[in-house]
């Protein structure tokens, strides 16, 4: 779970500077934090979903890791919020 959470982490933080994109930082940083509410409760209720989830969200990491898309990290927080929700 940590490992996970810190590689969403420096996704983020990767893509902080890249304000010009639709998805501003200020956007981003909110979906993060909701984001990781999510996977703390869904660690916390179901931890099987939980582990689906994350071996399944691991395969969307690398692509966000080399890309510097605001809109693709926005839309990769609000898929997997609501999807571990």
């Amino acid at each position: 779970m940590k490992k996970t959470f810190f590689l969403c982490l420096a996704v983020f933080l990767g893509s902080v500077g890249l304000a010009h994109a639709a998805c501003t930082v200020e956007e981003a940083q909110t979906k993060a934090q909701a984001f990781q509410q999510a996977i703390v409760t869904a660690a916390q209720k179901d931890p099987q979903k939980y582990q689906q989830a994350m071996t399944a969200m691991q395969k969307d990491l690398p692509a966000l890791q080399s890309a510097s898309d605001m809109d693709a990290l926005c839309k990769f927080y609000d898929d997997w919020t609501k999807k571990l929700k």
